[in-house]
């Protein structure tokens, strides 16, 4: 198998099987893919991601016999007539949409604290403090992105993170299946899944003020899921029976006798899929190798010339680490360090609290699912980084923890924290999201080493994040 780094050894999340652009042979992609290693030539490999979504298939593992028997056991179980030689199977893929996102919430209550009882058990005092709780967290759903079919789920759930994927394309599609169109665009289902987000906090009664919930930074891609269904006509009944091709689990059981034309489902939307690329990971001055593991920003071993893959194309100004810069058992953990126009910065100041002396704002430059764990370390760091001396490097260690956070990711979450530092300081008066403007970017590794559940910073002994947060 294929792996993401040296150490990795067990697939997790969904991951898609490509083939080698070396030798051919095939690779198994996992969650968070960027650099691979082939099993069977050695090549170190880079897999580019497409701008526009990309498609995705689940293979089927049932035959239509097997979904027979489902049907049948089914039937059986609710003393109903088995299926006969009348009964017609449909194999086909339907579309999802699979969307990965941060979500906002803000939810304002009333805290109610009960101090003291007198001597016949009843409370003497009661106190009652408005409190708006602020949370980002990871957001996942899966939303239908063909025309409706009875029977079928509106979704498959967290299924989308952890089965195996296939490019979608004619060569993947299995015989006897048929993939059905895609009417819902993604423009048009960003739009509607934006507002049911939005309302979300509606349902919840503000104690105060209003509620919200919003969704940033969400990314697309298409998977089509297999169904069996088996449809016939018995005790002058038209019924229809729609089994997961994956588990060959019996799903639902729908009453046609009253059926409607399914053929009069909106028009398909004509759309383009994205495809993933493979390329050879070298390095564009010498040709040779770069490192098998997986990061946007690289050294050379051969040429020492340093190559950042950062798509957005921002110029990074400097690359340098603490000093003293720990010992040979430290981690060298990556922060991207912003510097922001002078107004910027002195309303960052105010937001964030206890930085008024940083001309910075910091970020880690690592991928931490965690995003309130996220947004606590950047303010630690932040307020850390004016008693720190740095040094430029010109190469990496076997310390440097590789750089899986992008510069205009950084830039998205920048503008994501300093919202939701907003709305805990304004109460969410006036708070509007919007991007962050950026003078310069610099490139800070600092060493932590592990205490415990924690890593803590090997200078001050006083920045810390859970050990439960770096894969």
């Amino acid at each position: 198998m294929a792996q993401l780094t040296q150490t990795s050894k067990n697939k997790s999340g969904f991951y898609i099987g490509v083939g080698c652009p070396g030798c051919g042979g095939e690779l198994e992609l996992e969650d968070q893919f960027f650099v691979i290693e082939c099993n069977h030539c050695g090549s170190v490999l880079r897999v580019t991601m497409p701008e526009i979504p990309p498609a995705y298939l689940v293979s089927a593992k049932v035959t239509q016999r097997e979904a027979r028997f489902a049907v049948d056991r089914f039937l059986k179980e609710n003393n109903l007539p088995l299926t006969d030689s009348s009964t017609a199977c449909k194999q086909f893929y339907y579309p999802y949409w699979k969307v990965d996102a941060v979500l906002l919430k803000v939810r304002n209550r009333i805290e109610i604290r009960e101090y003291g009882c007198d001597e016949n058990g009843q409370t003497e005092y009661v106190s009652e403090n408005e409190k708006t709780d602020i949370s980002l967290t990871p957001f996942s759903t899966t939303i239908p992105a063909g025309a409706e079919v009875d029977g079928v789920p509106v979704a498959i759930g967290m299924r989308a993170d952890y089965m195996k994927l296939v490019p979608f394309s004619r060569a993947t599609t299995q015989d006897g299946f048929d993939a059905l169109p895609v009417v819902k665009s993604w423009p048009d289902t960003c739009v509607a899944l934006l507002k049911r987000v939005n309302s979300l906090g509606k349902l919840d009664e503000a104690a105060f003020g209003k509620n919200r919930t919003e969704l940033f930074r969400p990314v697309a891609s298409l998977v089509y899921f297999p169904f069996i269904v088996a449809e016939s006509y018995s005790g002058g009944r038209f019924n229809r029976f729609v089994v997961d091709a994956v588990t060959g689990r019996m799903l639902e059981h729908v009453d046609l006798s009253e059926y409607t034309d399914e053929s009069t489902s909106p028009e398909p939307v004509q759309m383009e899929f994205g495809q993933l690329g493979v390329d050879l990971h070298r390095c564009p001055n010498c040709g040779d190798d770069l490192p098998a593991s997986r990061s946007v920003i690289y050294v050379c071993d051969n040429c020492l010339q340093l190559i950042s893959l950062e798509p957005s194309g921002v110029d990074i100004t400097s690359i340098s680490i603490t000093e003293p810069n720990g010992n040979d058992n430290d981690r060298l953990f990556p922060f991207w360090a912003l510097t922001l126009p002078e107004t910027e910065l002195k309303r960052l100041q105010r937001l964030f609290g206890g930085i008024f002396r940083s001309d910075r704002l910091v970020l880690p430059a690592f991928r931490i699912g965690n995003f309130e764990a996220m947004y606590r370390l950047s303010k630690r760091m932040s307020a850390a980084l004016p008693q720190l001396t740095t040094a430029p490097v010109d190469s990496f260690d076997q310390r440097c923890q590789a750089v899986t956070l992008t510069l205009q990711e950084c830039r998205m979450l920048a503008g994501i924290i300093t919202y939701r530092a907003e709305l805990a300081r304004m109460a969410g008066t006036a708070a509007t999201p919007a991007d962050i403007e950026l003078v310069r970017a610099e490139l800070i590794y600092a060493p932590f080493h592990p205490e415990s559940y924690f890593y803590v910073d090997s200078l001050m002994g006083a920045v810390t994040f859970e050990k439960t947060l770096i894969n």
